[in-house]
């Protein structure tokens, strides 16, 4: 589908139905049609930008587009990025015209990027979330609510709810209100759900080498969320982006999912040099807790930390196999840079479930 095509499928298919806001950021937030079964095919999503100022979603689409020229010439298959479609300006009267009934009272044309919808886990594996991690709502309610339809699951491997003091009792956050939507699922979440989490250590290590090294990017405030791989189906395009056997392991426990690359309107260009070293260092630590921590107290979190990095610099090898050596020595450097920076970070693991 090409760009102009992508946005006016959005404005034009399904003309009656509603958009549906499945998601909200600083940046803005993220409209698609409902579609409760999604099997078989694929749908679009519109990123407006309607968020905090000083967020800009030209610089996400560009970023995007960057990411995506790259995975083209490197055809990276153990994660997926969501196809771009667009960028619709505020101006466009034209396009907008036959967006906005679509959208609540008082909406307004503005900036937004058109992108390939990330496809929600299946309903039996937000049923099973909500048995083991919340019991004390009402299961049907939550499973009837649109608003939990959208489920996609943010896996922490860098934090766990809950940490034991020195006295030896747990201490933990007052339960939030429950919401399927970005649920997030820590490391301890996962050992009670018999997942192993070196599956996406190793799938996030590949994704780190690539943004760093082959896009140049810092992945700065990037997400990583697990949901339905592309349909077979519907591979838009790029069919070799299919990166469901990197998950193989769990999909009996989460059902058939991938790892998917979202929200790229904090990353900037990574200059190949001990600069950007520090920037790639900087990025790691001020991100959300997606990958394992260095030096943790914990053997089997220390463990997927190696199992990150020993991954990390040999894809990080393999991309910069024909650069000089002098670049080849970045990966290393950028890892113990890594391991300095956490003995002077925050050591809270205690997430909100």
């Amino acid at each position: 589908m090409d760009t102009k095509a992508g946005i006016q499928e959005l404005s034009v298919a399904h003309e009656s139905t509603q958009l549906e806001r499945i998601g909200q950021g600083r940046c803005g937030t993220v409209w698609a049609t409902r579609c409760p079964k999604c099997d078989g095919h694929g749908h679009l999503a519109m990123k407006r930008e309607d968020g905090s100022t000083g967020r800009s979603i030209s610089h996400e689409y560009k970023m995007h587009q960057k990411l995506l020229r790259a995975s083209s010439q490197s055809h990276p298959s153990s994660f997926a990025i969501p196809e771009s479609f667009g960028f619709l300006n505020s101006q466009d009267s034209s396009t907008w015209s036959g967006i906005l009934p679509r959208l609540p009272e008082n909406y307004t044309a503005c900036n937004a990027i058109v992108s390939e919808k990330i496809i929600p886990v299946q309903a039996s594996t937000r049923r099973l979330l909500i048995r083991k991690f919340r019991p004390d709502v009402d299961e049907e309610s939550a499973m009837n609510s649109s608003s939990n339809e959208h489920c996609l699951i943010r896996p922490y491997l860098g934090r766990r709810r809950y940490r034991t003091p020195e006295t030896g009792t747990e201490s933990r956050k007052r339960l939030r209100t429950f919401s399927l939507r970005n649920f997030p699922l820590h490391l301890d979440q996962m050992e009670q759900l018999g997942i192993d989490p070196s599956d996406y250590a190793l799938v996030m290590a590949d994704a780190l080498a690539f943004m760093h090294w082959v896009a140049e990017v810092d992945g700065n405030d990037v997400e990583f969320v697990l949901a339905r791989p592309r349909s077979k189906s519907n591979i838009c395009k790029r069919p070799q982006v299919q990166s469901e056997d990197a998950c193989l392991n769990n999909i009996n426990i989460l059902g058939p999912h991938a790892i998917w690359i979202l929200d790229f309107d904090l990353c900037r260009d990574l200059t190949l040099d001990e600069s950007g070293i520090e920037q790639a260092c900087s990025a790691f630590w001020g991100n959300d807790p997606w990958y394992p921590r260095p030096g943790r107290l914990a053997t089997a979190d220390q463990k997927l930390w190696n199992i990150f990095e020993d991954r990390f610099l040999e894809s990080s090898a393999k991309a910069l196999a024909t650069r000089s050596d002098q670049i080849k020595e970045l990966p290393k450097l950028l890892m113990e840079k890594i391991r300095q920076a956490a003995a002077t970070t925050s050591n809270d693991e205690i997430g909100d479930s």
